[in-house]
């Protein structure tokens, strides 16, 4: 009997901390995307392979970003929606595999609401230092599987993730943190202290990545050019424009890559604009290759007052800059003087 109770008192202690975990999960998931500064919360590095298919399902864009931590950190849709008439979303994670570009690609060209995808090349540079996929990635949570057929029970593992899983409780608990430090009239650009984002890069930052990053290459091996030719076969009907691009770092950057490996960064750029011409030959979808790894009024600004308007180090770009490249993918001939920050290899324009 004393063996029953005890059973009985257990199992509703786990019942009532998993409602509890639950309807906390369920309340802040429901609070961040309500929130006025809530979509900055795309920008913020901690689970964001979590929960970030989740929200991308509730939020139903129709311009998706996808890359590396440049994309997660360089794109606010706080800040491109008012800017574009548009509802974006940041599909950015960090350290993402090649693996991984290509089938968040997949999952956002599944959905009708998407009309635009934007990758960031350095995705397919990773040095072999990538793993397949990075902690928190489950197929599961994605529209289709990797061949394209629907994900079955989908909905049930969104929402195992969104209300049950750990990294939606450290995720809503960091964003409930963030927000609750904004008052009603600011937004993430107001409070770089809070938003890493939107730091800037000071010489002693520059100084630190440089040493950090010193050996660093942009090349394109034959595994990610691989996963790069399956994201453009696996959309290659896909009624979605495809806009590729090689994000801008830092010129000091770039010379680093010129310096370490020169064959390899215009081997890269070589082989992405054949891609993507044999791809617009043969597919009904179409894109562009967008180079901003370049000089540029970007790429080679000096320090303003101690400080980087453009760069939160090397290679991270500021969101404000993520509004210039936008206005130059979306619509170049309208860029104004951004028009020159970079040109489309694939069309030669």
């Amino acid at each position: 009997m004393a063996r029953a109770s005890y059973s009985t008192w257990f199992l509703g202690t786990v019942a009532c901390v998993l409602a509890a975990f639950a309807l906390f999960n369920f309340w802040a998931d429901d609070f961040v995307l309500r929130h006025h500064a809530g979509a900055s919360l795309q920008t913020v590095s901690g689970f964001e392979r979590v929960l970030k298919p989740a929200w991308f399902a509730s939020i139903s864009p129709a311009v998706v970003i996808v890359g590396s931590s440049r994309v997660r950190n360089g794109f606010d849709p706080v800040l491109l929606d008012p800017a574009f008439d548009i509802r974006s979303f940041n599909y950015g994670v960090s350290s993402i595999s090649a693996y991984e570009t290509r089938r968040f690609v997949q999952d956002a060209a599944a959905r009708p609401s998407v009309k635009v995808i934007l990758v960031a090349l350095d995705a397919f540079s990773s040095e072999g230092a990538v793993a397949r996929t990075g902690q928190g990635f489950d197929e599961m949570r994605l529209a289709v599987t990797a061949d394209g057929a629907p994900t079955r029970n989908r909905r049930f593992w969104l929402s195992a993730t969104r209300y049950l899983s750990g990294g939606a409780l450290g995720m809503h608990a960091l964003g409930l943190w963030l927000l609750a430090h904004l008052s009603p009239s600011q937004n993430a650009a107001d409070r770089p202290d809070l938003f890493e984002a939107y730091g800037r890069m000071t010489p002693a930052i520059f100084a630190a990545d440089m040493r950090h990053r010193r050996s660093r290459v942009m090349q394109l091996s034959a595994h990610d050019h691989a996963q790069l030719r399956a994201m453009l076969a696996a959309i290659c009907r896909r009624p979605v424009r495809l806009i590729l691009f090689f994000p801008p770092d830092n010129a000091a950057m770039i010379a680093r890559y010129e310096a370490n490996d020169s064959n390899g960064l215009h081997a890269f750029k070589t082989m992405v604009v054949a891609d993507a011409i044999r791809h617009n030959f043969t597919c009904a979808s179409k894109l562009a290759v967008f180079d901003f790894l370049r000089p540029s009024a970007i790429t080679t600004a000096p320090f303003v007052a101690g400080a980087s308007d453009n760069y939160s180090d090397l290679v991270h770009f500021r969101p404000a800059v993520g509004v210039r490249l936008l206005r130059v993918m979306l619509d170049r001939a309208h860029a104004g003087s951004d028009a020159a920050l970079g040109h489309d290899l694939a069309s030669g324009d």
